[in-house]
């Protein structure tokens, strides 16, 4: 019987080396990144439809589905399931997603917004389960994920275009980020007995880095 992966989160090393090794040749130009990464897996222990590993992993990984990606670093793949198990196990205990960027459309001493790359994969899973995310709550849904997509900035809705150009509603909007997650994920992970979904009014008004 195969161990369990563990829960543990990532060490500053593994991070660096996965963060490294998504960068890197080693896999496809159109993989996520680590940031990437970490924004899809949120979105993946909150989705309502359950995706199988290989699925997942085919998709961050932008790999054929019907190839075996016998080149790909089975240690690497080990530090993606160890995030997952992770980051599920932070919004079942409810203790809070810590995201690994800074919660700011602001671009970065190297021109990047590490906000924008988390959000995008967050949307790739979305948006490949547009029916299961939108079926049951969908004004619910669609209000709680304004602020990712207007921090993914891959809409071109006149609205979050509007939005892109207030700077101080922006910032307020990204800040609810860490908790419209664990929102999410209570509407569709928690009886609803035990949640009452999203409770604010939250919406008030791949690249791959290379560097």
């Amino acid at each position: 019987m195969a161990m369990p992966f563990p829960c543990d989160p990532l060490s500053d090393d593994q991070l660096e080396q996965l963060d490294t090794y998504l960068l890197s040749d080693n896999v496809k130009e159109e993989a996520l990144d680590y940031i990437a990464l970490h924004g899809y897996l949120c979105a993946l222990n909150i989705s309502p439809e359950s995706i199988s590993e290989n699925a997942w992993l085919t998709q961050v990984l932008a790999e054929n589905p019907q190839s075996n990606a016998n080149h790909l670093d089975p240690q690497m793949l080990d530090l993606m399931r160890q995030e997952n198990n992770y980051i599920r196990g932070c919004l079942e205990s409810d203790t809070g997603i810590e995201l690994p960027c800074d919660l700011t459309l602001e671009l970065d001493e190297e021109g990047d917004c590490l906000l924008e790359y988390w959000a995008q994969g967050f949307m790739e899973l979305v948006f490949s389960q547009e029916e299961a995310w939108f079926s049951q709550h969908e004004d619910a849904v669609a209000e709680s994920l304004l602020p990712f997509m207007l921090a993914a900035n891959l809409d071109e809705d006149q609205e979050l275009a509007e939005l892109r150009n207030q700077p101080k509603l922006c910032q307020q909007l990204c800040e609810q980020i860490p908790e419209l997650v664990q929102d999410l994920f209570l509407l569709f992970r928690v009886p609803a007995d035990k949640s009452k979904g999203p409770t604010k009014n939250h919406a008030n008004g791949n690249k791959k880095r290379r560097h």
